[in-house]
């Protein structure tokens, strides 16, 4: 049985508590990786008596732990998972931040904090589930698993978890990681992720005298505008299913070049991020790509290089008809009392590795979207309650 609200307020609180002030960046975004946040898990699950989980660590290429945990309760033919991931990305610009981005500052029905929303409500939920399963009772055997590098690719996480043997075909897969704010929107089908770096090599030289450089931050500038209008140019396509119909191809990072005002840099580095309908080829955005390069550098003196940081094409979105579409759905109107809605998304989840892997995955949760990544990032405490009275008509309704 439920909790009553406020005791699950509170607990809520003080999961958050333990949690946040614990950093889990990935170390190529300057951090040590989510082992720590994971040894708190770990701590909190035996407090709660379920000892009974398994740790999977492995290595990045960094030489960092990256920590996964996986607790699986019944003995049913299907299992229930849950997929939160337990790292989060770095704070940003401090300035932005009226909270302390690493604590868990409670303010009315909200809980500010990096990662309270991107996927620590999640988490709270999970471990909520935890602590009070009736096994007796339940419709599937119930899966929960905590995931490192969700946002920087999953390598190291949800990929790493399905070498291990973990997860069969016939599992119904939720990852709580995207929704709105009025908990209908199951996500069943999600764009091509394309993260490029590209290095413009020019010379440098004194600012006083251009005449003598070939400036890579001006030239850097006038490629990425060129290749921003082609790309919008050519993949038009539109999907209404997705929340964003449209392609999208923006620049975003911009490392540091030189340090002083008065020298013109020789090389700048950018980066793009491309969020690309199913319907077109990785792989043809790509070569389109090289060919902007290339007719670029036949009008400047500067040289282009280009990394793929990220590559990920979309899978076959969720069939509709689904069983853990189907289950969702009924819950959801059962509780909420309207009709889901089934949608898509630009961001990438872990769900679009299951369903590389022809397994049936859902993505939802009732949430805030835009606060994710955000300063004074928030989760709301009502939402949680709220996904949690959800789940558990899913757990312990029987079928017909």
């Amino acid at each position: 049985m439920l909790s009553t609200d406020q005791s699950l307020k509170d607990e809520i609180i003080g999961l958050a508590r333990k949690l946040l002030p614990i950093k889990a960046i990935s170390p190529e975004s300057g951090g040590t990786g989510e082992s720590k946040r994971a040894d708190e898990i770990c701590n909190i699950l035996k407090e709660m008596g379920r000892d009974d989980f398994r740790r999977f660590d492995t290595t990045d290429k960094t030489g960092a732990v990256r920590s996964n945990i996986i607790l699986k309760t019944g003995n049913l033919e299907r299992t229930f998972w849950i997929v939160s991931h337990i790292d989060t990305v770095p704070v940003g610009e401090k300035g932005l931040w009226s909270k302390e981005p690493f604590a868990a500052t409670v303010e009315g029905n909200r809980i500010y904090g990096r990662g309270s929303s991107d996927d620590g409500q999640a988490v709270f939920l999970s471990l909520i589930l935890a602590r009070q399963l009736d096994v007796q009772n339940l419709r599937y055997n119930l899966g929960l698993a905590f995931v490192a590098d969700e946002e920087l690719g999953s390598v190291y996480g949800i990929q790493y978890l399905m070498k291990q043997g973990i997860f069969k075909k016939e599992d119904l897969i939720l990852v709580p990681d995207s929704g709105s704010e009025d908990g209908l929107d199951i996500e069943v089908a999600e764009k091509s992720i394309l993260w490029i770096k590209f290095t413009i090599n020019g010379k440098q030289y004194h600012a006083s005298r251009p005449d003598n450089a070939i400036n890579a931050e001006r030239e850097s500038m006038k490629f990425i505008l060129k290749l921003d209008a082609e790309l919008h140019e050519k993949y038009t396509a539109r999907n209404d299913i997705f929340n964003y119909p449209l392609s999208t191809f923006e620049p975003t990072r911009h490392e540091k070049n030189v340090d002083n005002v008065n020298t013109i840099p020789g090389i700048d580095v950018v980066y793009m991020d491309c969020r690309v309908l199913p319907v077109y080829d990785l792989d043809n955005v790509i070569d389109d790509i090289t060919k902007c390069i290339r007719e670029f550098e036949r009008e400047s003196k500067v040289r282009i290089s280009m990394e793929l940081v990220q590559k990920e094409q979309a899978p076959v979105p969720t069939d509709q008809s689904s069983e853990i579409v189907k289950v969702l759905s009924e819950s959801i109107k059962k509780i909420k009392g309207a009709e889901p809605r089934i949608v898509g998304i630009g961001g990438g989840t872990c769900a679009a590795f299951f369903r590389h892997a022809g397994i049936d995955a859902a993505v939802w949760s009732t949430t805030v979207p835009e606060v994710a990544h955000q300063a004074d990032e928030y989760c709301i405490v009502d939402h949680i309650i709220e996904d949690l009275r959800i789940i558990n008509e899913i757990l312990y309704t029987k079928g017909d």
